[in-house]
């Protein structure tokens, strides 16, 4: 049963299994988890009885495993297997077949990031304890982060995931409170995995949609709020049509934004990310998302708006994401031809319609390449958008991390003082006096 739950966990397969990682060098026998159930769990080493302690209702954690077929050596977020047949289980159990894991490397993103795992020849194995991400100790001179506040306003689930997730993963493993507004519930939008283009899917769209969230954000180990509007959709035809009745894209503006600022109030960020005007693509949503951030932004720290929404707060900076700019796709293009690999971009690079004013508006540059390993779990948590097979992964995560380690902002607004070009958002606010949380 789920825990805290009266809920019966029907037994089902499990084709991926993630263990997660303890501290450095320290030879552990590998759990399980379930992670169409489970929320992201830390794993503590010690000479104690297995323990779960859920970080949801929904968690289940399942030690038992039957035959473990190894499909890489070196991975980020923990072992993946392929292979396993495995029942969920109603409570933790005593592992019946174990692999015994080295850990030759650790980081934490709160939410879980972790890499640079490889099976051990040793059979000595040391029961791990699980414990909430949450329980992670703040305040070390590892977490220089600590005190600070980030917010991300995201159009769509799934966004949080494909626009500076490595950011979001960096800074929350440096103590950073990260903080994503998801406009819509990405009701309207398509199924783009094929596995996962099902009647019963397209059926429960809404509910998926928001369980996928869920997923990712334990991975990027962030706070999530809806706003509570209705995805636009996709407009499609010549001329498009009109947009749906009641969508995000139609509601009035004071009221969208009002909503922001009573979020931007409550959680008093300190650096806000959004959309550029083009909505980073021409969605109605992102244009939108774009559209409600800017007067947010300004009217979260004027008690004259809104002040029914709390007391006011001034955001310090205001960027852009700059996700895919021309430079960067032919970099990683020439990369992939280099190593006699198929680049995904011969096409598109062919047909852009090249801006490079738009390229000099990049100010800031945020080294995290460590991190796109959990940037890649996070997507494929959102299952019916991200193909596994499809063009998000068709780049090996080396040649990115070599050509491209960044993710790349602009800077629009700030109240205080920075040094262009940047490599932190946080660039003068580190210095400045911060209020407490």
């Amino acid at each position: 049963m789920h825990p805290g739950t009266s809920t019966a966990v029907a037994p089902r397969s499990v084709r991926t299994v993630t263990t997660l990682v303890p501290e450095c060098g320290t030879n552990v026998s590998s759990p399980t988890i379930e992670w169409s159930l489970a929320r992201a769990c830390t794993v503590h080493v010690g000479w104690v009885v297995p323990e779960v302690i859920p970080t949801s209702t929904r968690a289940v954690t399942a030690w038992a495993s039957t035959t473990w077929k190894l499909t890489s050596s070196d991975w980020t977020f923990g072992v993946a297997c392929t292979n396993v047949a495995q029942a969920s289980q109603p409570s933790a159990t005593s592992a019946t077949t174990t692999t015994p894991a080295t850990v030759t490397g650790r980081r934490h993103a709160g939410g879980a990031a972790y890499r640079s795992v490889r099976v051990g020849s040793t059979t000595s194995m040391v029961p791990p304890r699980l414990t909430p991400m949450s329980l992670d100790p703040a305040g070390s001179p590892s977490r220089p982060g600590t005190g600070l506040r980030l917010m991300h306003v995201h159009a769509h689930p799934d966004d949080e995931s494909s626009k500076g997730a490595a950011t979001t993963a960096k800074y929350v493993a440096e103590g950073v409170d990260v903080h994503v507004v998801t406009c819509t519930g990405g009701e309207r939008g398509s199924i783009l995995n094929p596995k996962m283009n099902r009647p019963d899917i397209a059926a429960n769209i809404t509910e998926v949609r928001r369980q996928e969230m869920e997923r990712a954000r334990d991975i990027l180990g962030i706070r999530q709020d809806w706003l509570g509007f209705v995805d636009s959709g996709w407009p499609e035809g010549d001329p498009p049509p009109p947009l749906p009745e009641g969508c995000f894209a139609l509601v009035p503006l004071e009221e969208a934004t009002e909503r922001l600022v009573r979020l931007m109030r409550d959680f008093r960020p300190h650096v806000v990310t959004t959309y550029d005007e083009k909505g980073g693509y021409p969605h109605p949503d992102h244009i939108r998302c774009h559209q409600v951030t800017l007067p947010a932004f300004d009217a979260a720290g004027d008690p004259e708006r809104f002040p029914e929404a709390g007391p006011p707060w001034q955001p310090l900076k205001l960027y852009y994401h700059h996700g895919w700019s021309y430079a960067k796709i032919k970099a990683t293009h020439d990369a992939m031809l280099e190593h006699g690999l198929e680049s995904p971009y011969a096409e598109r690079l062919e047909k852009w319609d090249r801006d490079e004013s738009w390229d000099k508006r990049l100010t800031t540059r945020v080294p995290c390449a460590e991190y796109f390993g959990v940037r890649d779990q996070a997507l494929l948590a959102h299952a019916t958008q991200i193909d596994p097979d499809g063009h998000w992964f068709a780049v090996p995560r080396e040649i990115q991390q070599q050509v491209w380690p960044t993710e790349d902002y602009e800077l629009v607004k700030s109240h205080v003082e920075t040094e262009l070009p940047e490599d932190d958002l946080f660039a003068g606010v580190r210095v400045a006096d911060r209020a407490p949380a």
